[in-house]
């Protein structure tokens, strides 16, 4: 019998064991038991931590990340968007004497950023040379991917994010928004195909030189628009025709791309298979979204609990506590609250999803943060199943492939303050 199967009754008869003395022991009067029980605290068992990269990742999610950092522990982090947009309808009712007046391009903030938004960011926006389009042999767009845009920049502007405001306004080539006004004025295009002639996409992307934030947009609510009048209305406004994202589409991914050359993380090769373990990184584990960077958490030894008491005894309750050191984050590299848990196997593909790592402050007031999470699901596979001595748990932060959050933990080993593996143990007779 194990102890998962002992009744409701008795668990909750041992949640109220776990505060009292862990050498204590009781006899239970249920007659389906009729054992001894002791409940121990173990905190010995090793645990072995390692980063390993992804060579790359689906780019998905709602978001376009557009921006340029260069963080000190993962090196330079770029973020470029490719998007579609195309006419709402394809027939329009405009009078020979209107003109057109300009172009812009609307990107709406949706409340992402990371790195330092006080700086200068500046955007550069490039024509497509090809439609987004995936090849036959994939159903998904990657981190990697990239298109060949035209080297003339239609629209540019530098400024420093207000994320709290609505959108940010970029002018656009008048060149462009003129041929794109006169062919929809004179109805000369009749469906999407005809329109991608004139306009394929656009690329969005920092320039090379900026050190700043990757900021996000929602696709869905930005937009080109093109501003036309009649120039006999004298002061009346400029009315307008919009070319819209089509969510239904999925004509839109990011490209991220990361150079750690000169710092700590440029030893972790690509390719899932190339693990480093954190002794050789200083003690230390990193994990980026965007870019395919994992940790990877092991428990070589666990098998060994069978050995206290005959292996007459369960595991009750496992949690995994993990440091994240103060001294590596800040308001420009903050923290989120919260991590999901994936079981990987031995080639490090992903597997199950299941369980959530929390983040938080354990002591306000001095600053102390760490990651914890119940592993008890993954130790019960491993102590049941011979194929889990060689799988691992990896940390998976929320919205991993559509943003650039970092983190970096202790190692097992670290001398500030090593990451651990505490276990309540129940044994029966």
């Amino acid at each position: 019998m194990t102890f998962k199967n002992i009744t409701i009754g008795i668990i909750t008869l041992l949640i109220i064991l776990c505060s009292c003395d862990n050498t204590e022991s009781f006899s239970s009067d249920d007659d389906f038991i009729q054992s001894d029980v002791r409940i121990i605290d173990v905190d010995t068992f090793a645990i072995e931590m390692s980063t390993y990269r992804y060579d790359s990742i689906i780019s998905s999610g709602n978001r376009l990340l557009v921006g340029r950092y260069i963080d000190p522990y993962f090196g330079e982090v770029k973020a470029s968007a490719y998007v579609e947009f195309t006419p709402a309808n394809y027939y329009y009712t405009l009078d020979d004497d209107v003109v057109f007046d300009s172009i812009v391009l609307n990107l709406s903030y949706d409340g992402y950023y990371y790195s330092d938004t006080l700086l200068t960011k500046t955007i550069e926006v490039r024509k497509l040379a090809k439609e987004i389009r995936l090849p036959s042999s994939q159903t998904n767009y990657y981190n990697t991917t990239l298109l060949q845009s035209d080297n003339e920049v239609i629209g540019q502007k530098s400024f420093k994010p207000r994320i709290g405001n609505d959108s940010l306004t970029i002018t656009l080539n008048p060149v462009l928004g003129n041929t794109i006004f006169n062919v929809l004025k004179s109805n000369n295009v009749n469906d999407r195909e005809e329109f991608l002639n004139y306009l394929k996409g656009l690329y969005i992307a920092p320039s090379d030189f900026e050190n700043a934030a990757i900021t996000g947009f929602a696709p869905a609510q930005s937009y080109i628009r093109l501003y036309y009048s009649n120039p006999g209305d004298g002061d009346v406004e400029s009315e307008y025709i919009d070319l819209v994202y089509n969510s239904s589409s999925n004509k839109f991914f990011n490209n991220i791309q990361g150079n750690a050359s000169g710092t700590i993380t440029q030893v972790i090769g690509g390719g899932q298979e190339n693990e480093v373990k954190s002794n050789d990184l200083q003690d230390l584990a990193f994990i980026q979204s965007g870019l395919g960077l994992m940790t990877k958490v092991t428990f070589p030894s666990i098998r060994n609990i069978r050995e206290y008491n005959d292996g007459k005894g369960d595991i009750f309750k496992a949690q995994l506590k993990i440091k994240l050191d103060k001294r590596y984050y800040n308001d420009n590299y903050p923290i989120r609250d919260s991590v999901y848990l994936c079981t990987v196997d031995q080639n490090n593909d992903i597997i199950a999803y299941g369980g959530v790592g929390y983040i938080a402050r354990e002591d306000p007031e001095i600053n102390e943060v760490y990651l914890t999470a119940d592993v008890n699901f993954f130790l019960q596979s491993v102590l049941t199943d011979g194929r889990y001595l060689n799988y691992g748990l990896i940390f998976v932060p929320y919205n991993y492939n559509s943003s650039v959050d970092r983190l970096i933990l202790n190692g097992e080993n670290n001398q500030y303050h090593s990451s651990e593996l505490k276990l309540t143990y129940v044994i029966y007779d």
